[in-house]
């Protein structure tokens, strides 16, 4: 583990650090895409982005606060702090989600085009995510001996955060684009969406921090099997969609 990154007099926070690298490379990655598909204005890619990271972080700060205000209501300038531990993950998901679809719908971007060149910059967050995780310690494993083991919070346990970063290096090779012209605008993105959903059920049996609800059932699996079963089905409804517009071409 590495949280803290000394460079002469400088301490950075290397989960930090490999988060911004990871925005960095994957919209890199995600522009070079949108200029080789031509499906959307390359432009619109680090403004989309930029819209969906400040909104993010507008309102992960703003739920933590609505969930936790006694932190703030003592120390108001909390508001603007640094710590990234005062942030609300699902918080943010909503707020970046409802921002980006709002700037898309008012700049014209077809959806799933939209999602389709993203989903590299998606593959190098998750693969980043995996990488910080791994820095900070956090969604550790729970307690085993193997030959491949960790040694971390006072146990040996399963490297989750490498599993993450493998299960996230896998998926990136399996989505990544080949047949651009061909390919069933939102494949791409519903496939990295089943792909990630069914490796997270499976990584989340080794996780010693899962959260549980109703007593024994873990979070995050449930909301794998969500997004799972939510993926499938749009695929199914794309792929039933593609074949109705062959159809239709050929018959005229």
């Amino acid at each position: 583990m590495l949280p803290i990154l000394h460079i002469g007099p400088l301490a950075i926070q290397t989960p930090g650090l490999i988060l911004m690298l990871g925005l960095w490379f994957g919209l890199l990655l995600s522009e070079k895409i949108a200029r080789i598909e031509q499906k959307v204005d390359p432009n619109s890619i680090y403004n989309l982005a930029l819209v969906a990271l400040i909104a993010g972080l507008v309102g992960a700060r703003l739920f933590y606060a609505a969930l936790s205000p006694d932190i703030f209501i003592k120390e108001p300038l909390n508001l603007l702090s640094l710590n990234t531990a005062m942030l609300d993950v699902s918080g943010g998901l909503i707020t970046s989600g409802i921002a980006s679809l709002v700037y898309a719908q008012k700049h014209k971007l077809s959806l799933w085009p939209t999602l389709d060149t993203f989903t590299p910059f998606f593959c190098v967050m998750a693969i980043a995510i995996g990488l910080a995780h791994f820095a900070s310690g956090d969604a550790f494993g729970a307690p085993a001996r193997l030959p491949w083991s960790i040694y971390l919070w006072g146990e040996y346990r399963h490297p989750t955060q490498l599993y993450e970063t493998l299960l996230a290096l896998v998926v990136a090779i399996l989505v990544w684009p080949r047949q651009r012209n061909s390919m069933i605008t939102g494949l791409r993105f519903l496939t990295f969406v089943i792909l990630t959903a069914s490796g997270r059920i499976l990584l989340e049996t080794f996780r010693g921090d899962s959260t549980l609800i109703f007593g024994s059932l873990r979070a995050a699996q449930v909301a794998a099997w969500g997004a799972l079963a939510f993926g499938l089905s749009l695929i199914g409804t794309r792929l039933k969609q593609a074949q109705a517009m062959t159809i239709k071409e050929e018959s005229t």
